[in-house]
């Protein structure tokens, strides 16, 4: 289990939020973009079409790969219907914006 979070944590980080976690000015344009049958949600197909984009302008096809996808799906998807709506993608926003700075280790003096 301790895996898997920590797989869908480095997913949320490199899969850009695999760019749907929009800057608050983007009024929703970049999700309107990713969410291309306009139901307002994002499909497993729309998540991997952008996460295959994100892959190829970085150099790294396994951003793309299967597990990543199904992955970052499950991390974001907070009622488990297995889509990703803009509530969703905000409460991830709040969740990053509002996590404390990581602990700098102890140091021995």
């Amino acid at each position: 289990m301790q895996k898997l979070t920590m797989m869908a944590a480095a997913i949320a980080l490199a899969v850009p939020a695999m760019a749907i976690a929009q800057p608050p000015q983007d009024d929703g344009r970049l999700f309107a973009m990713i969410d291309t049958n306009g139901d307002g949600k994002l499909d497993k197909a729309e998540v991997t079409k952008m996460a295959e984009m994100r892959a190829q302008r970085q150099g790294d096809a396994t951003m793309a790969s299967p597990e990543k996808v199904d992955a970052f799906i499950k991390h974001v998807d907070a009622n488990g219907d297995g889509v990703i709506d803009k509530a969703e993608i905000g409460a991830m926003r709040g969740a990053r914006a509002g996590a404390p700075p990581p602990e700098a280790p102890p140091t021995a003096d």
